[in-house]
């Protein structure tokens, strides 16, 4: 029975599509590797609010093998601030650097950013959808910045826009523990004057300078003897990174033809009971393994996705298009009988409001003999075609009309001892008048009890 139970709920769909993939599925920890500054440049967008609780947009640019740091406010997100950013604070103050790496937001792979770069002789790049890890340079940044700006205090937190520049100076004037220097160290080849050197008086000598030549030769040797330090310890880093990354980590690869999930991350909103897996199915067309990447399609539609976000079901019996095909017809499924329910509802209501109609129509008039009603009552525990019913109404009417002259009803043998006396209705003499305490109670068809209404002659 376990095995059953295991085998069910491993097929199962819903199952499937919440499951959370195993870390073991996860893909190993790959490192990005640059040998000198400039060589690749990563972008971003951080925000957070001002005082008067609106959204500032800054524009955060990394260079990957100094991590020196940069951070623009922008009026928005828009790819014409992005790139007169770009073209002000970063091409015209370092030269054009040889890659940019951003993720797939509209502004950063827009036309008129394409353009510039093309101009600028600028390669671009950028990662898989909702992969920011492949990003990571930035991303670890945009913590320490809103770490540094949260350790404010109160008065300057509110003005973080204007402090952010110093912010960014201080943290490239710090020794980054990946690369053992100062980013501001790596860039230009010298450390910078602080203000804490100006308060205890420490002043920094640099080397007798005899002419230019021998400066650029100086200046040429330290910067090539630090990068070559600092790239001892990048690969250091990253190696201890990766060890501890990949500890539980297998590296489970895909294979072409294998149907895989992707992980639901482009629905927006609250997503906290939104299934963790998309339900269409994907089949890998093309893989990465050193990057990881696979090219997926459906129906002619490709995608191009990082393996961290896929979701292996080639073990399940089933075509590609069937997963859609159930689910959906389990929504319809569910979505009938909800309308079933909601249809039963309204007869009963309909059924309940014509019986109560029926019963204050013989009651209105006080002409009107409990038999009639017993004689009701009868006739609700069978069907009646349309004729009879009609007929039967009709009689009832005809009935119910006032005369002198009318006799009194002829009770029936199931009906009721009792009848409501009037002036115009003479009741037999073994008939009473009845009591509230004589009242009895009528069940319908629909299961209401109603109690019988009982008149007393003035």
């Amino acid at each position: 029975m376990e095995h059953d139970i295991r085998e069910y709920v491993k097929c199962c769909q819903r199952c499937i599509l919440n499951k959370t993939p195993e870390p073991s599925a996860r893909a190993p920890l790959q490192s990005i590797k640059t040998s000198t500054p400039m060589e690749l440049v990563c972008l971003d967008f951080w925000s957070a609010e001002d005082r008067k609780q609106r959204s500032v947009d800054v524009l955060v640019v990394t260079d990957h093998f100094t991590k020196l740091a940069h951070a623009f406010p922008c009026v928005n997100q828009k790819a014409k601030q992005v790139a007169k950013k770009l073209w002000d604070n970063v091409f015209c103050v370092y030269g054009f650097p040889q890659r940019i790496h951003t993720d797939q937001g509209t502004n950063f792979e827009s036309t008129l950013l394409a353009e510039l770069l093309k101009l600028s002789g600028v390669a671009k790049s950028h990662t898989t959808a909702y992969h920011p890890m492949g990003n990571g340079e930035t991303e670890r940044f945009n913590g320490t910045l809103g770490s540094m700006l949260r350790s404010l205090p109160l008065k300057e937190k509110h003005n973080w826009p204007e402090q952010i520049q110093t912010l960014t100076f201080a943290y490239n004037a710090t020794v980054h523990e990946t690369t053992g220097y100062a980013p501001f160290q790596l860039m230009f080849g010298r450390i910078p004057k602080l203000p804490i050197d100006v308060m205890f008086g420490q002043v920094l000598h640099d080397p007798v300078i005899v002419d230019y030549s021998s400066y650029v030769n100086s200046l040429m040797s330290y910067l090539h003897e630090a990068a070559h330090i600092a790239q001892k310890h990048i690969e250091k880093q990253q190696k201890k990174q990766a060890r501890c990354y990949n500890r539980r980590i297998k590296g489970t690869h895909l294979n072409i033809g294998d149907r895989v999930l992707i992980a639901n991350k482009s629905e927006r909103g609250k997503r906290k009971l939104a299934d963790k897996c998309d339900p269409t199915v994907y089949t890998v067309k093309d893989r990465n393994l050193q990057t990881n990447v696979y090219k997926l399609i459906d129906e002619g539609k490709s995608r191009v996705v990082h393996r961290n976000l896929m979701l292996d079901i080639s073990f399940l019996p089933v075509e590609p298009h069937q997963s859609d095909e159930n689910i959906q017809s389990n929504v319809e499924d569910t979505e009938n009988e909800s309308c079933s329910f909601e249809l039963s509802d309204q007869l009963e209501e309909e059924s309940s409001d014509s019986s109560e109609e029926t019963r204050n129509q013989d009651f209105a008039d006080d002409n009107v003999s409990e038999s009639d009603h017993s004689e009701y009552s009868e006739r609700t525990d069978y069907e009646q075609s349309p004729e009879e019913h009609e007929i039967e109404n009709i009689e009832a009417r005809s009935d119910q009309i006032p005369s002198a002259e009318a006799e009194p009803p002829v009770n029936d043998s199931t009906a009721q001892p009792e009848i409501v006396n009037d002036s115009h209705v003479t009741s037999k003499p073994d008939t009473q008048v009845p009591t509230p305490t004589d009242t009895q109670s009528v069940k319908t068809r629909t299961g209401r009890v109603v109690k019988k209404v009982s008149r007393l002659t003035p």
